[in-house]
């Protein structure tokens, strides 16, 4: 495990190296030592979350710890969170399948589909990200909602882009976020599709 996480050399000092063992024990021996890992911070006091992204990306073999971890007894007090992208699995993908054997040993696994953000909740996206109140805030909003279509890593993305483009700057002297004019809804800068949204459809 130290090989895998150096840093646990910090907290559990120098440790001998492990034998070499065939590939099925040594991934056997590897759970199990995740197990108790992961026992040593998921506790009744103290459960743990683990929040697992792009599950649609995972390789057959970390697909398969993934069900050891939901179905092993030995796991508790750990709350695992996942996601993926709907749009590139199909019945057939391995996730897919992993996840109806996880349901099949009764282990308890909930889907929920997130849709894209209103204008509302782009609105109090903007004002939490700025520091300012929602109305100050809407017709930027109303920008990053029509560019991203409701998408939240579009949306902070296409905050960022801005930043990054000197369109969204923040004034030391006002204490606060402004945007140029070119950020502006009919500016022809702000009718331009930024690259990185161009290439993600």
């Amino acid at each position: 495990m130290v090989n895998l996480i150096p840093e646990l050399e910090l907290i559990v000092g120098k440790q001998p190296p492990v034998p070499d063992l065939p590939l099925e024990d040594a991934q056997n021996r590897f759970q199990l030592v995740l197990v108790r890992l992961l026992g040593v911070f998921a506790r009744a006091e103290h459960p743990l979350a683990l929040f697992l992204d792009d599950l649609q990306w995972l390789d057959a073999a970390t697909l398969q710890l993934l069900e050891h971890l939901m179905t092993e007894p030995d796991v508790q007090h750990l709350l695992l969170l996942g996601a993926y992208r709907d749009n590139e699995v199909s019945p057939s993908h391995p996730l897919m399948r992993r996840l109806d054997a996880i349901r099949k040993t009764g282990a308890i696994v909930h889907d929920f589909v997130l849709s894209p953000l209103g204008l509302d909740d782009v609105v109090r996206l903007v004002a939490d990200s700025l520091h300012c109140e929602p109305d100050f805030g809407q017709s930027l909003a109303e920008l990053v909602h029509e560019k991203t279509q409701g998408n939240p890593v579009f949306a902070i993305q296409f905050l960022t882009a801005l930043a990054d483009e000197g369109l969204l700057v923040f004034d030391p002297d006002a204490a606060a976020w402004t945007w140029k004019s070119c950020a502006k809804r009919r500016s022809p800068c702000a009718k331009r599709k930024p690259n990185w949204l161009t290439s993600a459809g």
